[in-house]
């Protein structure tokens, strides 16, 4: 019986043609296109069920590597349930990690070298060790953060620990030399300093080696490239190399597969350039363009066939993701049917949106499977907290419950104890430089020795103290005071505009390089927390229960049909209805993505694209995407591919107006498909202009003489207010 038939008898499979091509394909290397919910774990393990049953091929000769342990394992119980009963033989499918690993322990064993792995948990008391003390951490973290002490004479944050490891990261699976540390993008003082203090430190301050997660591939790579024995032995193991979700491999771990294939070079490459969303760890797409370079001889085939989602969703993802110029051109379509349009809803602000989404996912109908995505972690919390007061059960794909442990919620929660109790010198110590009373550290040095049971505002007022403080101090008492007796919002806006705290954390950003947006962004949700709560004690109650909430949430992963996840973590995922939320310019593309974008730098923004296809394409039959216009305060601009997605669903685009004096088959001027960031033009009024912002129904223009003004974009288009240059 012909393999496919057998295949469809046995398993249920049928395979389409360009499935059934990549399958027979076994001979020279193949990159296969797979565009979302085309069936490319399904394909993948046909193939390997192919080179087992018809090429007669050893398992021991198959190398099959995935991007995670957890793809790893579905794909190993995939190829159980399509062969169990065909074949006796196991594949073994791996990371390339894992494969790495143990090729560096074998030769490290082999040259006598001992090592040790510095990565994995460690507690916050193993932290606060010290150099020279017994049992030292031989831990990155701890190794990292006094080496960040010893460069940069403060104690590293939390937020900072997470750059300096993911700027790591990034630079060795890049594969750059210490010459270009530099030019890496990092915002941590010193970073390119403290990598090669930490790179030293782990050959030479230990009597073991020490490796990092990171360390395995740039070892393996290496000892690859020096031992030709090593690197012949595997050559000669693996006949067939089969790599899935490719595009997000890195530098290091392309150039691992692409020596291990040689000379052979029956390399299976499966990916999507257009999910291609990990630069940030060292991911690079331009490997995958660059496939038929390094191959001249091979094969591109795409699984343009979308088995997962309707009409609608996947006609508007294929259009959207055509923004993106460095890409293989493709056309994904579907045979499913048209299903409900995409919605795109457009709430007054933030606190809307969340109310929203809560009664939206109240009124699903019992056995949906939905999820709600969004770009950044921060976003979860009050998302956890909203459907937590709804009654919503959900489960937390990305676990991050770091938000509690943040040192501006450590302050926050300082003040409101500090207003219980004046007398704490203790609490007052972290938070003296915070408020506007302008206590010195040896006014608190003063306080510490001459301790006495009274507020310490009363001990400094009856010490000598600077003429600017004898107001500043019976104030921030009396505010003191108040907050101890209000409702926790109210004490969270008096702390932060009346005492001054807004203030003290715009000027540490302004010192030390924080992340300004990320900071108040914390601070917002603290406000929204406390919504409704009557008492500070229950507003310290409710964070540790969202604590608690939010850590246990990944046991209702096979109870609870709702998930919260980042885009990122969506990835190969689905779901019957996908909620896309906070689409507004800033975060979904972030900031840093739009500034390097009106700097040319388009690499980036084309990441934030894909990254936003990607969840467009987890949903089957139901999409929406959520924007607003403010967060607290500021006003605010709809993602500018919230405003692209409106396009394509509604291709009539502006509304027609009455016909304007002006002609407006003026080729000169600026038409709506034409509006990019950082374009030049000549507005009729205020003339020469940059384009700043472009957003939903505005356009934020930098001009020269007039300044930066927000225009309604209807307007500009409907009466060819803008020319271009």
């Amino acid at each position: 019986m012909d393999f496919f038939n057998l295949m469809e008898e046995r398993t249920g499979v049928r395979l389409n043609d360009v499935q059934k091509q990549a399958v027979l394909h076994s001979d020279g290397p193949l990159l296969l296109l797979a565009s979302p919910g085309s069936g490319k774990t399904t394909t993948l393990n046909m193939k390997i069920g192919y080179l087992l049953l018809e090429k007669k091929v050893d398992p021991d000769k198959i190398m099959a590597i995935t991007f995670s342990n957890a793809s790893a394992a579905d794909m190993s119980d995939r190829f159980d349930r399509f062969f169990s009963g065909l074949t006796p033989k196991k594949i073994h499918f791996s990371t390339i990690h894992s494969f790495a690993f143990k090729v560096v322990r074998e030769s490290l064993k082999e040259n006598g070298q001992n090592f040790q792995l510095i990565e994995g948990n460690i507690g916050s008391e193993e932290l606060k060790k010290d150099w020279n003390g017994p049992n030292v951490p031989l831990h990155k973290k701890f190794i990292l953060k006094k080496l960040y002490e010893d460069k940069n004479g403060a104690q590293i944050t939390e937020d900072d620990m997470d750059e300096l490891m993911t700027y790591i990261s990034f630079v060795k699976n890049k594969m750059i030399e210490s010459g270009g540390l530099d030019q890496v993008q990092c915002s941590v003082k010193n970073a390119a300093l403290i990598y090669q203090s930490y790179e030293r430190f782990k050959k030479q301050g230990a009597e073991k080696l020490l490796l990092d997660f990171d360390d395995m591939l740039t070892y393996c790579h290496q000892i690859l490239i020096d031992d030709p024995v090593i690197l012949s032995t595997y050559q000669q193991q693996f006949e067939y190399i089969l790599t899935d979700e490719s595009q997000d491999n890195s530098v290091v771990q392309h150039e691992i597969v692409e020596l291990l294939a040689q000379p052979q070079n029956n390399l299976c490459i499966v990916a999507d350039d257009d999910q291609s969303i990990f630069m940030w760890r060292g991911a690079d797409v331009t490997k995958l363009l660059q496939f038929e370079k390094v191959y001249p001889a091979g094969t591109v085939m795409t699984m343009s066939q979308n088995y997962r989602s309707t009409q609608d969703i996947v006609k508007a993802s294929n259009q959207f993701i055509k923004r993106n110029d460095n890409r293989y051109p493709k056309e994904m379509f579907t045979e499913n049917p048209v299903g409900t349009p995409i919605e795109i809803k457009t709430l007054r602000n933030y606190e809307e949106q969340l109310d929203y989404v809560t009664s939206e996912i109240r009124k699903m109908e019992a056995g949906t499977e939905a999820a709600i995505l969004y770009r950044n972690n921060s976003s979860a919390v009050p998302l956890a907290d909203s459907l937590d007061k709804a009654g919503v059960d959900f489960y937390m794909k990305d676990i991050d419950a770091k938000f509690f442990k943040h040192w501006i919620v450590e302050d926050m929660l300082n003040f409101l104890r500090f207003s219980y109790n004046d007398r704490r010198v203790d609490i007052l110590e972290r938070i003296h430089t915070k408020f506007n009373a302008y206590i010195s550290k040896q006014q608190i040095v003063f306080l510490k020795n001459n301790k006495k049971n009274q507020s310490i505002f009363d001990v400094l007022l009856e010490s000598e103290i600077k003429p600017y403080q004898q107001k500043a101090i019976p104030k921030a008492k009396k505010l003191f005071s108040d907050i101890n007796d209000m409702v926790p919002i109210k004490a969270i806006r008096t702390i932060r505009e009346k005492l001054g705290y807004d203030h003290a954390v715009t000027k540490m950003c302004e010192k030390f390089g924080f992340n300004k947006e990320h900071l108040f962004s914390i601070l917002d949700t603290l406000e929204k927390i406390a919504e409704g709560l009557g008492s500070l004690k229950e507003f310290a109650d409710r964070l540790k229960e969202l604590e608690n909430l939010i850590q246990t949430s990944k046991f209702n992963k096979n109870k609870s049909k709702l998930t919260l996840t980042t885009f990122h973590s969506a990835k190969g995922l689905e779901y019957d209805k996908v909620f896309m939320i906070d689409l507004i310019n800033g975060v979904v593309p972030s900031k840093e993505d739009l500034d390097q974008y009106r700097n040319k730098e388009y690499g980036p923004m084309e990441e934030s694209v894909r990254l936003f296809y990607v969840g467009m394409t987890r949903a089957r039959t139901k999409l929406e995407l959520l924007t607003y216009h403010y967060k607290g305060n500021e006003r605010v601009m709809e993602s500018m591919f919230v405003s692209n997605v409106k396009k394509i669903i509604e291709p009539a685009g502006v509304k027609k107006q009455p016909q304007p004096a002006t002609d407006l088959s003026d080729e000169n001027l600026l038409q709506l498909d034409e509006i990019e960031i950082g374009r030049e033009l000549v507005h009729r009024k205020f003339g020469h202009g940059v384009i700043k912002e472009y957003g939903g129904d505005q356009l934020g223009i930098e001009f020269e003489k007039a300044g930066y003004k927000e225009l309604l974009l209807e307007v500009c288009i409907n009466n060819g207010l803008l020319q271009k240059i």
